[in-house]
């Protein structure tokens, strides 16, 4: 299957409805399981759509977790 990148007017259609990505690189946020984390890598658009997928750091062992972000509250 082809799959084509996504068009600009459906980023800014799906954001306005959505929101944009509720995480960022380098921030700290209070993650449900691994508690304190820092997001090191991932994105939230892939070139074929949606993706919201990452990868952190657990603060307390420093081991490298993945997976869907969710509305994480951030650590000032």
């Amino acid at each position: 299957m082809l799959m084509t990148p996504v068009e600009p007017w459906a980023r800014q259609l799906t954001e306005s409805v959505l929101g944009g990505s509720p995480v960022e690189i380098g921030k700290r946020y209070r993650h449900p399981v691994d508690g304190l984390i820092e997001i090191v890598s991932g994105q939230y658009w892939g070139e074929h759509g949606l993706s919201n997928f990452w990868y952190w750091k657990v603060i307390e062992t420093g081991e490298t977790h993945n997976g869907y972000a969710g509305d994480w509250e951030e650590e000032s």
